[in-house]
């Protein structure tokens, strides 16, 4: 008797551990780059950010991701009477926490989703645009450019809530890896808005 329980204890213990096999198999690891457009009031640039997640399958229909995500980080240019107002003299530095929901459909050749979620966004960005105009965000600050030209520095460094929606494509590589495109739409408190196009690398576990 005692033998028969030790024969079936490997079998028993399999079993127990299943539930967290299939759990882990239904969690990924996520990493992408990614190529913004982004803009707050005066404040704009383009550049290239990247992000980072974790995510879990709630069901065949259903995944939700947390995860952190660089916008952009873009110094801007001495400024100079020519750029006034400009990307070139605009400084913007983005980052965030998302929670997202997405939906898909998967196929043999891999997962067509839409992602719906929201974000903490940090926020640092500078304009500098010329003396007649006003600030539409953030501090004002009055400067002289190096030819002696008078200007408006517009400074911004806040925490912003904003939506984001998503449409992707999940290229199956492997039983582990996936290819991730996808494009994003952002917009937030204080006119936040960021277009961005992702390529990244998701590892199924």
């Amino acid at each position: 008797m005692n033998k028969k329980r030790l024969a079936a204890l490997p079998l028993l213990l399999l079993f127990a551990a299943s539930p967290c096999i299939a759990a882990k198999q239904q969690m990924y690891g996520l990493f992408s780059l990614g190529y913004a457009d982004a803009e707050q009031g005066q404040a704009s640039n383009k550049g290239v950010g990247y992000s980072f997640a974790m995510g879990y399958e709630l069901d065949r229909q259903w995944l939700v991701e947390l995860g952190f995500q660089q916008l952009l980080d873009e110094e801007a240019q001495a400024a100079s009477e020519q750029n006034l107002g400009s990307d070139d003299s605009s400084e913007f530095k983005g980052d965030a926490l998302y929670l997202a929901l997405l939906g898909k459909a998967s196929s043999r050749v891999g997962t067509l989703f839409y992602r719906v979620g929201v974000m903490s966004v940090k926020v640092q960005s500078q304009s500098i645009i010329a003396a007649s105009q006003s600030c539409e965000q953030g501090d004002t600050t009055e400067i002289v450019l190096s030819g002696g030209t008078s200007a408006l520095a517009c400074s911004v460094d806040d925490t912003a809530v904003a939506g984001v929606i998503g449409l992707g494509f999940d290229y199956r590589l492997s039983d582990s890896l996936d290819l991730r495109t996808e494009v994003q739409h952002i917009r937030g408190q204080d006119d936040l808005q960021t277009n961005i196009v992702q390529l990244g690398i998701r590892y199924n576990f």
